[in-house]
């Protein structure tokens, strides 16, 4: 991709983009310029980052409350309309009309996916896969642990007694 010098037009289009959505790698493509370029401008014309953050921020947090109304789960209505021709209508380019309308209302079940991605991100402490399982003494003080490094080991060969198997085949045969 060549590259093109930066241009003044750069921040108000870069977040015009962002905030239709677009990631940094589109972003970039549609400015004419590689995605290490963008991130080369953004560290020197900060108003160029200003913008791209400005950008991103509405559409962060429409996609943040759609991850949690997928958390907590969510009730929504449908409405079904159930269309019928007039009766003894003949006209074949007739049009039907509405006959009868249901209002249904849905509960959209709480997404335990949502759930846990919302957690280990909010709640990291209490909730990441890894934790510290650190050794305490009595007090609640941690205790150095010290690792000893071990040299190679020699392989180990286990050798079946022979006497053994001459066992194992005589009670086949009876």
């Amino acid at each position: 991709m060549a590259k093109l010098k930066y241009d003044d037009t750069f921040p108000l289009r870069a977040e015009d983009m962002a905030r239709k959505g677009l990631i940094d790698k589109q972003i970039a493509k549609n400015l004419g310029i590689s995605e290490g370029t963008l991130y080369s401008y953004q560290k020197k014309y900060p108003e160029f980052s200003k913008a791209l953050k400005r950008g991103k921020a509405p559409v962060d947090v429409e996609v943040e409350n759609a991850l949690l109304k997928r958390a907590l789960g969510f009730e929504y209505e449908e409405i079904h309309t159930e269309y019928r021709l007039s009766p003894g209508e003949t006209d074949p380019d007739a049009k039907a009309k509405p006959y009868s309308v249901k209002r249904i209302k849905k509960f959209i079940v709480p997404d335990t996916t949502a759930i846990i991605f919302w957690l280990k991100n909010r709640r990291k402490d209490e909730w990441r896969d890894m934790r510290d399982l650190g050794i305490f003494d009595a007090l609640g003080e941690p205790l150095p642990l010290r690792f000893v490094e071990v040299g190679p080991r020699e392989p180990v060969v286990v050798k079946k007694d022979p006497m053994e198997k001459e066992k194992d085949a005589s009670k086949l045969n009876h």
